[in-house]
């Protein structure tokens, strides 16, 4: 029987850097503007389940689409829905024809979900326009979608009407085996006329856990919305409580043209600790100005002296370890070998994942301890855990998307040179599907211990019998401070790098402390 649930991830760029929010995802209209737009169409998919929408016509490949009476997308049931097949090849779900007489500059918005399986054979989902009855398509989005889920959310493209059109069609396409999605839920599909004034602030990307007291630098992309060519705006990164850090003057941006700015930010010593920084777009006559700031993006400040190394350069995504959702509690340890750590008598303050979530979950009670062992795999048994040290006890956020999960250290580690063991207790009653964490495959290896269960919170001081070993190893940054080193260096280029945006785009910038003599993406 297929997993239903299943959310794993594509392959990314390691550089301890995330983003947050993304090109396609809207803010949402806000109620209390006013906007002087046209809506043009709009298609709810209000009509009986298991049938294609009138009018609506299938080319190509015989994917199974069809009204669902689900509203996992974010609308109301029903919505339009992708199931899995063994249809292969491409397949487009053409609209009717639209009248677009006298129009211009357009926007076309709607909900998505796509749940993703545990295969890829290099799948393709995109969304085609045409304004000559399908004779010439134009691709306004396509997306690899490997084994990652897309999260629920609205989705908007803006796009201009060539001159003398009169009809438009649009077309969602899948491309390859659609036996390797689960389902691809579309709904409140709008298409609408543009402001003449509407900057957008799309994504801002950086460095997560920044040192105190060195610079770092932020990238911030925005877009224009709006019929009208923009010039007198500032783009600002802020930092929450509404504190301005840095600004800058606008460029000249057209309709649907993007513009990237890049910030640099020298935290101080006083700010150690977490915060939100976001951008925002300082621009009056902006006739929709809840889309002028970025969602917060999370940062953890970090003392001058910390000095960070990475483990695993696998991109496998994996719900079970540290952390299985699925299941209300989960038990879990992992290993981490001196080569792989390089130090000794280093003072560990913090440890760092990655992790893909398709809802926030916020308040997450989860404990972890830390030890050594002389045991090479944990095929046969536990690490005693009388032998461990409590060092973290507390609630962690997850928040929705791809994230880096920075976890402070209630009690720092002092590493002495052994195979590292990370113990992970988490306490939650209740089934969260969509979640996965980035791992690295170490064929044969079992240096992973998991349990899982919904009956009761386990106690982490006696592991159950119950259990099972694997070869993934959640992939791990270990942040200690500085003076604590006695070994010889490790030091990973990523502690010094940074790739923006990330994920990339066209274009992507790479800036070092020391001259750069290999630069690996994967």
């Amino acid at each position: 029987m297929k997993n239903l649930f299943i959310p794993l991830l594509a392959v990314f760029l390691f550089f301890n850097l995330s983003l947050s929010g993304a090109t396609a995802l809207s803010s949402g209209d806000n109620p209390r503007s006013v906007v002087s737009v046209d809506t043009i169409m709009y298609e709810a998919f209000n009509y009986p389940a298991g049938q294609l929408p009138p009018g609506w016509v299938l080319d190509g490949a015989d994917a199974p689409w069809s009204v669902s009476n689900s509203n996992m997308s974010g609308g109301e049931a029903p919505e339009l829905y992708l199931g899995y097949s063994f249809a292969s090849g491409t397949s487009r779900l053409i609209s009717p024809s639209i009248n677009v007489t006298g129009y211009e500059d357009l926007r076309l918005k709607y909900t998505q979900y796509l749940i993703n399986y545990d295969m890829d054979y290099g799948e393709v989902i995109g969304l085609d326009i045409t304004f000559d009855g399908g004779q010439n398509w134009q691709s306004l989005w396509d997306k690899p979608i490997g084994t990652l889920n897309i999260p629920k959310g609205e989705i908007s493209h803006y796009f201009s009407v060539p001159s003398g059109a009169t009809t438009f069609q649009y077309a969602f396409r899948f491309e390859g085996n659609s036996y390797a999605i689960n389902m691809w839920l579309i709904d409140d599909i709008t298409l609408e006329s543009v402001a003449d004034n509407d900057l957008l602030a799309v994504s801002i990307a950086g460095n997560g856990t920044p040192k105190a007291d060195e610079m770092n630098m932020y990238f911030v992309e925005i877009l224009n919305g709006g019929n009208l060519t923009q010039t007198n705006y500032t783009v600002k990164l802020m930092m929450e409580g509404g504190i301005e850090l840095a600004s800058l003057p606008g460029e000249t941006i057209a309709f649907n043209e993007k513009k990237f700015f890049l910030f640099s930010w020298t935290p101080g010593q006083e700010l150690i600790g977490s915060t939100n920084v976001y951008a925002d777009i300082d621009f009056s006559p902006d006739e929709n100005p809840e889309n002028n700031r970025t969602s917060n993006f999370s940062v953890n400040i970090l003392n001058s002296n910390t000095v960070s190394v990475g483990i695993g350069n696998g991109s496998q995504p994996v719900s079970m370890i540290p952390y299985n959702f699925f299941n209300f509690f989960s038990l879990s340890q992992s290993l981490y070998f001196p080569e792989e750590i390089n130090q000794t008598n280093i003072e560990i303050t913090g440890i760092q994942y990655t992790g893909y979530f398709d809802n926030d979950l916020p308040e997450i009670p989860i404990q972890i301890f830390m030890g050594e062992t002389t045991l090479s795999d944990l095929s046969t048994s536990w690490v005693d855990p009388a032998t461990l040290t409590s060092v973290f006890d507390g609630n962690i956020n997850f928040s929705r998307g791809l994230n880096q999960i920075y976890i402070p250290l209630d009690n720092s580690y002092i590493y002495k040179g052994d195979n590292l063991v990370i113990y992970s207790n988490k306490r939650l009653p209740e089934m969260v599907l969509g979640t996965a964490f980035v791992n690295t495959l170490d064929t044969a290896s079992n240096r992973s211990r998991v349990a899982e269960g919904d009956d009761a919170p386990f106690d982490p001081m006696s592991p159950p019998e119950s259990c099972y070993s694997t070869d993934y190893c959640p992939n791990i940054t270990l942040f200690y401070s500085s003076g604590s080193i006695s070994a010889g260096s490790n030091l990973d280029v990523a502690d010094v790098m940074h790739v923006y945006p990330n994920p990339a785009v066209k274009t992507v910038y790479v800036k070092a402390d020391e001259t750069i003599t290999e630069l690996k993406m994967l």
